[in-house]
């Protein structure tokens, strides 16, 4: 029983850690690597569903609102900081929202389609 649970807890700690990572990696980009950001902003496709996933990637976000399922950005329009406007920066930061997005990349979108037809 004891081994389970430190399986459980480490796993946890090592998901915990990736997200960390991957939020300072976001915000080290948005205020160091503006051109970074532009130059994948150029291959990001598609819209936002304001669904929250990326709103509590580590923590939730005070500004989100709503009940769990139906959550709202009440900043949405209003001023956003960099890494929320940027999200996802790349398809590295797909991975932290299980995929589930409105986003896609297509550079990605090529690269799976020729896996697809080999």
């Amino acid at each position: 029983m004891t081994r389970l649970l430190q399986y459980y807890i480490d796993r946890h700690a090592i998901r915990t850690l990736k997200k960390f990572n991957s939020k300072l990696r976001r915000f080290v980009l948005c205020t160091f690597k503006q051109e970074y950001i532009e130059d994948k902003q150029k291959t990001r496709f598609g819209d936002c569903f304001q669904c929250g996933k990326c709103c509590s990637l580590l923590f939730k976000c005070p500004f989100l609102e709503g009940p769990e399922g139906n959550t709202r950005c009440s900043i949405y329009d209003k001023g956003r900081p960099k890494q929320c406007a940027a999200f996802p920066i790349d398809y590295k930061d797909l991975h932290d929202v299980d995929y589930l997005c409105g986003y896609f990349f297509s550079n990605e979108v090529e690269k799976l389609g020729k896996l697809k037809t080999q």
